[in-house]
């Protein structure tokens, strides 16, 4: 080995750590993500409001998940302090990321301070709890991690964590898809039901053919299969013996059906430039492990057909969405089913007002009774049909009403739309049964026509980016952005077709414009220094290395695994079920290429 310089004489030392100073971390990478309990929670008013509807709500995949890390982060910290203040594990010289975490941390916490509802910048949104503490957590883990890595144990022990949670998920995962859910079963329903609901029935958002894992959402298994997928590729690969081979072997084929089984877009795009990046720096070593390579090939080949002959063609359909023209076919062939575009959707007093690029209606309430004109003041004639009120004139087809007692529900070339008629006042009854007024959002006028972009994307990132002109220096708080996204921009939602008119807009499913509404523009540009310090660092390690150790794979591995996430990041946001695992990976990551820089391996 290498003698240390004396610049990095610190770096060079190698800490004895018990092993009791690991099980932080183990808990956190192990044993969070699989936390299911339900919760129930009774919301504060600021929350109900820009939720579904009324104040109590069950958390299965959040609350506790948010508690558990919380106990972690702490527990973590005492361990490291116990060793630095000991002299144990003295703190490394990684000034470069240093400056832009303080900066992200001061900028995250003035967000906090500064937000209009203080409770959400704490605890964080319902289902989502990623407020102040959770996300300096983020930050202590990769700072922890980054110091805590100094030999090869402290890998392994943090690997083989990995390599427990995806076993575990894997195997959950893959009986989900075949219609064999844990959770379905009076075993899954004892684990996951407190007392206080022994017997409620749970409503299950995903039916067999798809995985969810303990992750709540597709979309986030597939930010977790991101993560998990190279790695364990990679540890495949590096198995000398027999035994790990097929300990890993197994571990890669299930991330493999974690990936394939989320049926999440953003977790396919994540992996395809992880995989020609790992292919150009294992250049070296892929002519000698063909014979494995064909193994977990022909493993991932049958997993690919069987997955998609008994989802009758649902892999390959998921697939061919990723092909830039066959989306631009899809949002086409939308456009002609529902030609006609939205211009306004607006209420004032006792009127309502639909435009469309056609023809415009207009409601005029009197008591409890509606008369319609257009757009020059003529009255429209109706037609009552059990109890519906149509138009006589054809233009008018794709409109129907219904008053029942106060409250008209409309129909409106297929959207609904509630509305409330009080003493001549005519509100909308909106997502979680408030009353309100739509509002006419700013937007992006390169997304008109494009709002079913990527599952609705476009409409929810139209209307984003413009909220962004408020966040340059300091964003709307932690978890904030539910509360500042335009929820009632009917014009938006009745764009999308019908998809969005239920939905609480409560992300903006792109982690980088999630980052800077909730704590701002620099906190962002210091995160991306941060990734980008470490890519380009990985990259220069890595492109030309000769990989002999094992801590040199791993730490391949985490770029590629990194790499993987921040694209599928485009697509999808930081959730507490999966961000903490990035963290970790990034700290370890960080860790891991001061150790081959330095030679501190071999």
């Amino acid at each position: 080995m290498q003698k240390a310089s004396k610049k990095n004489k610190i770096t060079s030392y190698k800490s004895k750590k018990k092993f009791g100073y690991y099980l932080p971390i183990i808990f956190i990478i192990a044993i969070i993500p699989l936390i299911v309990r339900g919760k129930i929670i009774e919301l504060p008013l600021e929350i109900a409001n820009f939720w579904r509807g009324g104040t109590t709500q069950i958390d299965f995949f959040s609350y506790n998940k948010f508690i558990a890390l919380i106990i972690g982060t702490i527990a973590f910290v005492c361990a490291y302090l116990g060793l630095f203040l000991n002299n144990k594990l003295p703190l490394q010289h990684e000034k470069k990321y240093y400056i832009p975490m303080l900066i992200y941390v001061a900028l995250a916490i003035i967000s906090a301070v500064m937000a209009k509802n203080k409770y959400v910048a704490i605890e964080g949104f319902i289902e989502m709890n990623q407020g102040i503490f959770v996300l300096l957590s983020y930050i202590i883990l990769t700072f922890i991690l980054m110091n805590y890595t100094r030999d090869e144990r402290d890998v392994k022990i943090i690997v083989y964590s990995f390599v427990a949670v995806t076993v575990a998920e894997g195997l959950l995962g893959l009986g989900q898809y075949f219609g064999h859910d844990l959770f379905r079963t009076s075993l899954g329903q004892w684990l996951v039901l407190p007392a206080s609901l022994k017997g409620k029935e749970i409503k299950f958002i995903f039916e067999a053919y798809t995985i969810s894992g303990t992750l709540y959402n597709t979309n986030f298994v597939g930010s977790f299969a991101a993560l998990v997928l190279p790695l364990s590729t990679v540890l495949y690969l590096y198995a000398k013996d027999k035994r790990k081979s097929i300990i890993f072997g197994i571990t890669a084929v299930l991330a493999f059906v974690l990936w394939i089984g989320c049926n999440s877009r953003a977790g396919y795009l994540g992996i395809f430039p992880a995989f020609f990046l790992g292919a150009i720096i294992f250049r070296k070593i892929i002519k000698f492990n063909l014979k494995k390579i064909v193994i977990i090939l022909i493993c991932q080949v049958i997993i690919v057909l069987v997955f998609n002959n008994v989802s009758s063609g649902r892999v390959f359909s998921q697939f061919s969405k990723l092909n830039p023209s066959t989306e631009a076919e899809k949002i086409e062939n939308i456009q002609l089913e529902h030609p006609v575009r939205f211009e306004e959707v607006s209420v004032a007093d006792n009127k309502f007002t639909v435009k469309t690029d056609s023809e415009t209606l207009i409601g005029v309430a009197n008591g409890n009774s509606l008369s319609f004109e257009d757009e020059k003041g003529n009255k429209l004639g109706v037609i009552s049909e059990e109890g519906n009120i149509k138009f006589a004139d054809e233009k008018y087809a794709s409109y129907t009403f219904q008053i029942i007692s106060s409250r008209i529900k409309a129909n409106i070339y297929g959207r609904r739309w509630d509305l409330y008629l009080n003493d001549d006042k005519i509100n909308v009854i909106s997502i979680n049964n408030k009353l309100t007024v739509p509002i006419e959002a700013p937007r992006i006028n390169f997304f008109d026509g494009k709002e079913t972009f990527a599952s609705n994307r476009g409409y929810i990132w139209s209307r984003t980016i413009p909220l962004l002109k408020e966040t340059l220096l300091v964003g709307y708080g932690p978890d904030s952005f539910p509360m500042v996204f335009p929820q009632e921009d009917y014009v938006g939602r009745f764009n999308t077709g019908s998809g969005m008119l239920n939905v609480v807009v409560d992300k903006p499913h792109n982690m980088y414009m999630q980052t800077a509404i909730n704590t701002g523009m620099i906190s962002l540009i210091a995160l991306i220094i941060i990734w980008g310090i470490y890519l380009i660092d990985s990259l220069k390690t890595y492109l030309n290395g000769n990989f002999i150790s094992f801590v040199e794979y791993v730490g391949a591995a985490s770029f590629l695994s990194i790499t993987a996430y921040l694209v599928a990041a485009l697509f999808n946001d930081s959730v507490i079920s999966v961000a903490p695992l990035f963290w970790v990976m990034l700290g370890m990551g960080i860790g891991i290429n001061r150790m081959v820089k330095d030679k501190l391996i071999i």
